[in-house]
């Protein structure tokens, strides 16, 4: 078969592109929000707005700054580098490889999205190290674009924000739904089924892609890393290592010992702290390994507070509840999963939280479900789908992946995006059966 060269789909940088948004939120605020005053005064109030907004988000953009700092530091250890040159061995053929990363980032995004990206992104750097070293030919955009279907299904899975939030006691919209648990949700028969179809029919889909797209050797530069590390050397006991393995175990006796804990971002980077201090147990190593991987979180600390701007300004000025309003108004009983569906995916490009989205779009959601009659768990798994299916599209949470892996948004995105119309025909038939 005549393989066709590799697409790339010239995009705008990823910074352009959050300023971007930023002005054209402004904007849509200004004619269709509901709380700006008229004139400059009603700018002044978005600005404003923006602002406030910019700093409301600042502590989870530190915890996405660490976990992309700790896990790219994990990744230059010795021990994580005999690791993944064993994995980069299960498969040599290119075909095979992006298939084995493609079923890893599914259940590695079922069970946490944190540790399935930086681990994704990881293992995709490794290869893509490995075949520069060797000479051979692959697909790196594909494998990126793989890696990061973790974050197409994260929210229908372990750590998803609105399945998990409902399923709490005593939950912000406790009133309006009652208690709704993971039965109904994350484990209930329509999300078993799009489970179901997607491992079925993506690693399908990503096998066509690596058969049928041209292959070339990544040019990256192969940070320097100790050949052939000891034992010794892998597991060295000193005060870092000790210390480390102290948070590890801290870490693992708190989730087992506080009854209806979950393991969040906060519990994440502290495992990862914990594992970079048992694996990098030397000060110089340490020191050097930080240096390396603080270039890849630039993005993160400038592109973050951007969004969490825009979402000041959707939250506070009435144009995310109008802009959901524009979806419900059309929606009757049959249509409402639907059109929740997409409504989500529409405002997860401007809001790319999915904790922030249930938190704003959640309630007007739960209200016009209980007006129609829909079940209330079929409305929180449709905003999920939403929320998670334009991650695809969205750069926000491809930055940590773009940052350790060098490839640029428009390498991955146009093997994203058929993934993306994959999800949207899975999400759309599951949510269609249960209307």
């Amino acid at each position: 078969m005549k393989q066709r060269n590799n697409i790339r789909i010239k995009v705008p940088d990823p910074m352009v592109l959050a300023l971007w948004l930023s002005w054209l939120t402004l904007v849509l605020a200004w004619f269709f929000g509901t709380e700006a005053g008229e004139g400059l005064h009603g700018i002044v109030q978005l600005l404003g707005w923006w602002g406030k907004g910019f700093w409301e988000l600042l502590a989870f953009s530190m915890q996405m700054v660490l976990i992309l700092l700790l896990g790219y530091m994990l990744a230059l250890s010795p021990a994580l580098d005999a690791l993944s040159t064993g994995l980069s061995k299960t498969g040599q053929k290119p075909r095979r490889q992006a298939v084995a990363v493609v079923l890893t980032a599914l259940l590695a995004g079922f069970l946490n999205w944190g540790l399935a990206l930086v681990f994704g992104s990881v293992l995709v750097r490794k290869l893509a190290e490995k075949a520069k070293k060797e000479g051979s030919a692959i697909n790196y955009p594909l494998l990126g674009a793989s890696a990061y279907v973790c974050m197409m299904v994260w929210h229908g899975g372990l750590s998803g924000s609105a399945p998990l939030t409902v399923a709490g006691q005593g939950h912000f919209l406790f009133d309006k739904t009652g208690l709704i648990g993971l039965g109904d949700t994350l484990f209930s028969g329509m999300n078993l089924l799009a489970w179901l179809l997607l491992f079925l029919v993506i690693p399908g889909l990503t096998y066509l892609m690596a058969r049928e797209t041209a292959k070339r050797i990544p040019e990256i530069v192969v940070p320097d890393r100790e050949a052939g590390a000891t034992k010794e050397q892998v597991f060295k006991i000193s005060l870092l290592s000790v210390t480390g393995l102290a948070l590890v175990v801290t870490v693992l006796l708190q989730q087992i010992m506080q009854k209806g804990g979950g393991i969040g971002l906060n519990e994440i980077n502290l495992l990862l702290f914990g594992l970079v201090l048992i694996f990098l147990p030397e000060p110089g190593k340490l020191s050097k390994a930080a240096s390396t991987a603080a270039g890849s979180t630039m993005g993160i600390i400038l592109q973050f507070p951007l969004y969490a701007g825009i979402m000041g300004m959707m939250k506070y000025s009435g144009l995310l509840a109008v802009m959901t309003g524009w979806f419900v108004d059309l929606a009757d009983a049959g249509s409402f999963p639907m059109l929740a569906f997409v409504s989500a995916s529409v405002v997860n490009l401007f809001v790319p939280s999915g904790g922030g989205q249930w938190a704003v779009q959640g309630p007007l959601l739960t209200d016009a479900a209980t007006a129609l009659g829909v079940s209330h768990s079929v409305t929180v798994m449709a905003l999920a789908y939403g929320d998670q299916l334009t991650n695809m599209m969205q750069p926000f949470w491809a930055l940590p992946l773009l940052g350790i892996t060098g490839l640029k948004a428009g390498e991955i995105l146009p093997y994203a995006l058929k993934f993306m119309l994959a999800g949207f025909v899975i999400f759309s038939f599951v949510l269609l059966l249960n209307s």
